[in-house]
């Protein structure tokens, strides 16, 4: 394009070219337009020509769900890094202080004391289920010709569990943490529908989840969720709304399963145990889950059969496209979007910012 422009800059640069120009020109711009209102207002013009022009209402209407999730991702990406920062300084300090107060000369000795020294070495049954997870990287190496790098990682592995607790523990005695405020990003509007829930209905804070059953990120999700129904309960509505991924061929069967399960009141029941083992959604699984949740099978599986029950599915999966959903698990916290298995520290900043918003 300023390519094109310059090739044109440079055809009316002749005599001929500036007397066109001086013909063509439009008349003086509106008063308004030379000196234009701010442009996040509405009613300011964000495109004119002879004859019409556009407003910045009329220009961002159409796509301000976009610029919202935009503007969201920008505000949490950036209180992500910050508060990262913080926790990484903050541990390098606390690090630093009980190094100096146990009289050791350097942190890394403390480190040798509280992490190494405390991580026993990797047993024969750890070093193969390190080889069965770590098989295609290894390309075709057998256990014993990569073993040496299979106790690496399972050492290393060790290690990062034992630190983190060592930080957790240290945290708790120098009362260290990051309170850095939570950004007001936009909130966006999402329906609970008649989907199932747990918590008060009139709860201060309402968490609409996006999930499927074979998604193991949503499974995982659910150790950070059971964390936030804990610490806030009373506070917390959780709703779960299903949101079937296209190449997981359970998905569907699995909501269609446990939303029967629903309709006599057993619902929960059996999405704890869908998402306990998610390699587990065989037909023969779906009997076992109704049978140990006591449903009246015959009722269960008439209602599996109704084709109505597919087709709240795909409302709520054509609900959470339209604000913006693409994978799962995604969860909205009062409208504040969130994406993917995040840690409890992240839900825990939006409630408690939600909590003083009132």
């Amino acid at each position: 394009m300023l390519f094109l422009l310059a090739l044109l800059a440079c055809n009316d640069s002749t005599a001929d070219g500036a007397a066109r120009r001086e013909v063509a020109a439009p008349g003086p711009a509106p008063a308004a337009l030379i000196a234009p209102a701010n442009a996040s207002e509405p009613t300011a013009v964000a495109a004119y020509w002879e004859g019409g022009s556009l407003t910045y209402g009329e220009v961002t209407a159409p796509m301000q769900g976009q610029l919202d999730q935009m503007l969201s991702e920008y505000l949490m990406g950036r209180y992500d890094a910050e508060y990262q920062a913080a926790e990484q300084k903050m541990d390098e300090a606390i690090l630093n202080a009980e190094a100096k107060k146990r009289g050791l000369p350097a942190l890394e000795e403390l480190l040798k004391i509280e992490v190494s020294d405390k991580v026993a070495e990797p047993t024969e049954a750890e070093i193969t289920d390190a080889y069965s997870a770590l098989q295609r990287k290894l390309r075709g190496q057998t256990k014993e010709e990569a073993r040496g790098v299979l106790i690496s990682a399972v050492t290393q592995k060790k290690q990062g569990e034992r630190y983190a607790l060592y930080i957790d523990e240290l945290r708790a005695t120098y009362g260290a943490t990051v309170q850095l405020t939570f950004p007001d990003v936009p909130r966006i509007k999402v329906s609970a529908d008649d989907d199932p829930f747990v918590g008060p209905s009139e709860a201060p804070i309402t968490i609409v989840q996006f999930a499927e059953f074979q998604c193991p990120y949503c499974g995982k999700a659910g150790e950070s969720i059971d964390q936030v129904m804990a610490k806030y309960d009373g506070k917390v509505k959780l709703v779960f709304r299903d949101f079937p991924l296209g190449f997981h061929d359970k998905a569907i069967p699995a909501a269609i399963a446990a939303n029967c399960a629903e309709k006599q009141g057993k619902y929960w029941e059996v999405h704890d145990a869908f998402m306990a083992d998610q390699t587990a959604l065989t037909e023969a699984d779906f009997q076992r889950v109704a049978k140990a949740a006591k449903l009246d099978l015959a009722k269960w599986e008439e209602c599996r059969k109704d084709p109505a029950m597919e087709a709240e599915i795909k409302k709520d999966e054509a609900d959470g496209q339209a604000v913006g959903v693409t994978g799962t698990p995604a969860f909205f916290i009062n409208g504040v979007f969130i994406n993917g298995a995040q840690p409890f520290q992240k839900f825990k900043a939006i409630i408690d910012s939600e909590l003083k918003r009132g």
